[in-house]
């Protein structure tokens, strides 16, 4: 068995990690035959509301012999594994399950000061053991789950992989973005122009060439983690995530378009985005835990040419809802990492960034080092705005309207002590600096629907700090807690003795 105190590589692939979740009592593996029309979402869901152990379906009703496909839920869900909750975060990264949210947001950051490491193009890989064309392929007939009972269809997309390339193949961009089944050989999904998937879509519209794209199931963990992380345009995630794991990924050429995919992905679908058909899309219950029924929208149809796979694959899947699944755990992290990385590199005396899980990716907490924002012989509103232009001026930025800013007692990791900054220090109006020359992403509820929909919403830092924490090193207060109101001997002997006294062992 690994031991995961040494533990120190990122698994190369979805197995491997399948493995070491099994290894740590974190895996369940049903073999009972479950209906992929809601049954299978809602054992999902109850698992990210119980923190349970990641499901594995490998009888999905419809399912035709080896073929396509095996389903695992809540990937990157919590786990209830005891001094392991961000478990199955950290060991995607290669740190040790038992990794702190501080500690998983210094090994992404760390990477973005390492070298890229660009991928390794080989021949082939077990993504190319089998392999569809044309009308071969047809995706109404797979056992694509219905995740919730008022979307507009089947979402086989919700945790994997989109790859497009620039018309002058200077970027290849690796996201995360839902797609739905539309007909035999079409998903339809968003894409949204600020993205980047976005970005690179207006410059095949702008020459009126559709898209070349491939959508990736199943690729390493640490790749889909950095596919969901905001980090500069231009930039290929690609070679961060060599660097983050300290090896190059490999990749395999698709069979009908010259990008390159994770060799070892366990399906990969390739084809183009169309640039002028479309169709209605959705709803879909959406990362912030609310859908409103009926609700279509108007996106671009993808054209599915090839389906490459390997030997009894695995679709991985995120049933979006309440906190706390995939968009939370994978998102939101790496949204507070380079949020951090970006404030560190404006110069601001920012230690710590984290978006809690509770906030559906809608806020930030972040934390001064207060030594150095002293020495820096300023104030609440001069610092505050002077952080809110950074943050929300930046690409992450823009899917955030809220933020707290929190001073060193404060473990922005912990929402009960967020919460207990905002009531004891923030004071209404006074402590809260509005923006309004930043946009919004238009999936938050109240920017469609909410008062004034449509309209640029305005941001906030909300400042959870007194004033003599800006200019004194030493705080006035104590605080009334176990670590705070008793000498350390006293802490000590109580720890100790707390099974003899009867409680059960923490």
């Amino acid at each position: 068995m690994i031991s995961y105190q040494t533990h120190s590589e990122a698994a190369a692939d979805l197995r491997q990690f399948l493995k070491e979740l099994d290894d740590e009592n974190d895996l369940l593996i049903i073999k009972e035959e479950i209906d992929p029309e809601m049954e299978l979402a809602a054992i999902t869901r109850r698992v990210y509301e119980t923190e349970d152990k990641a499901p594995l379906f490998e009888n999905i009703m419809g399912r035709k012999g080896n073929g396509l496909f095996r389903v695992l839920g809540a990937p990157v869900g919590l786990s209830r594994v005891p001094g392991q909750r961000l478990g199955r975060i950290a060991k995607s990264l290669g740190l040790p399950s038992s990794a702190t949210g501080r500690e998983i947001i210094n090994k992404i950051n760390e990477a973005k000061n390492l070298q890229p490491l660009p991928p390794n193009g080989v021949e082939s890989g077990p993504v190319k053991e089998y392999k569809m064309f044309g009308d071969e392929i047809d995706l109404t007939t797979l056992p694509t789950p219905l995740l919730h009972q008022h979307d507009g269809g089947k979402f086989i997309e919700t945790f994997g992989m989109h790859i497009v390339q620039k018309p002058n193949g200077t970027w290849t961009n690796w996201s995360i973005t839902r797609a739905m089944v539309h007909g035999k050989r079409t998903l339809v999904g968003p894409i949204i122009p600020k993205q980047d998937i976005g970005v690179i879509f207006e410059e095949w519209r702008a020459i009126g060439q559709d898209m070349p794209w491939a959508l990736c199931f199943g690729v390493p963990p640490a790749a889909i983690m950095v596919g969901g992380m905001p980090i500069p345009k231009g930039q290929d995630e690609a070679g961060y995530i060599g660097a983050l794991v300290g090896k190059p990924v490999d990749v395999v050429k698709c069979e009908t378009n010259n990008l390159r995919v994770p060799a070892n992905a366990e399906i990969v679908m390739e084809g183009f985005a169309s640039i002028s058909e479309t169709a209605p899309e959705g709803p879909m219950m959406e990362y912030h835990g609310l859908v409103y029924p009926g609700r279509t929208k108007e996106c671009p149809i993808f054209k599915v040419n090839a389906i490459t796979y390997r030997e009894d694959p695995i679709l991985p899947i995120c049933i979006t809802g309440r906190a706390t699944e995939e968009s939370h755990t994978v998102w939101a992290v790496m949204i507070a990492a380079e949020v951090l990385s970006i404030c560190q590199s404006a110069g601001l005396p920012i230690q710590m960034v984290w978006c809690p899980f509770e906030s559906h990716a809608h806020w930030l907490a972040i934390q001064v080092d207060r030594k150095k924002l002293c020495d820096l012989n300023t104030n609440m509103d001069e610092f505050s705005t002077k952080l809110g232009h950074v943050v929300f001026g930046s690409k992450p930025g823009w899917y955030i309207p809220k933020v707290f800013l929190v001073g060193e007692d404060i473990d922005p990791t912990d929402l009960r002590d967020l919460i207990w900054a905002e009531a004891t220090r923030c004071e209404a109006g006074t402590c809260e600096f509005l923006f309004d020359e930043y946009g919004n992403i238009p999936l938050i509820p109240y920017v469609a629907y909410g008062q004034k929909p449509d309209r640029n919403n305005k941001k906030v830092v909300k400042c959870c700090m007194l004033p003599c924490e800006f200019v004194d090193e030493e705080l006035p207060w104590k605080v009334g807690s176990f670590k705070g109101s008793y000498p350390i001997e006293v802490q000590r002997k109580v720890e100790t003795d707390w099974t003899k006294y009867g409680f059960d062992a923490i």
